[in-house]
């Protein structure tokens, strides 16, 4: 498994495997958040038993699908609603993690630079400049809508 930061709170891994939750909870991951839909693949594993096994091993499991590149206000919202609520560390994962990075990136727009929130997906092996300008709306429109 290659975890990687993308911040404090947040970590972020491609599709964990159901004998490595042991890990995960050996590590220190209090909350698993999955960006994928379930039956997406046909490798991908039983999400019931996979939350079972998680919270049997004292974490908290969370889902919150979504498909590539499709992210809706209300996803962001409840991604960021779980990441800053939840016990950290959180481990984010979706089939590679490109959609939890995005996820992180948009909930975080509103109170964190583009730039920074991109250079810090970047040291993670995500590119998110092709999100840029998606960021940028999202940290106007938020700072727009708490002006009112």
């Amino acid at each position: 498994m290659d975890i990687k930061p993308l911040d404090n709170r947040l970590y972020v891994t491609a599709q964990p495997r159901f004998d490595e939750l042991e890990q995960l909870a050996e590590q220190g991951f209090r909350t698993i958040v999955s960006n994928r839909p379930r039956g997406e693949s046909d490798d991908q594993p039983d999400f019931d038993a996979m939350k079972t096994k998680a919270e049997s091993l004292g974490m908290a499991w969370h889902e919150i699908p979504v498909k590539p590149g499709e992210y809706a206000q209300a996803d962001i919202d409840a991604f960021a609603d779980v990441l800053h609520t939840s016990k950290a560390p959180v481990l984010g994962f979706c089939r590679t993690g490109k959609r939890v990075s995005h996820l992180w990136a948009l909930s975080l727009a509103p109170r964190r630079p583009v730039s920074e929130l991109i250079a810090s997906a970047n040291a993670a092996g995500y590119d998110l400049e092709p999100l840029r300008g998606r960021l940028e709306q999202q940290a106007k429109q938020s700072k727009g809508d708490s002006a009112s």
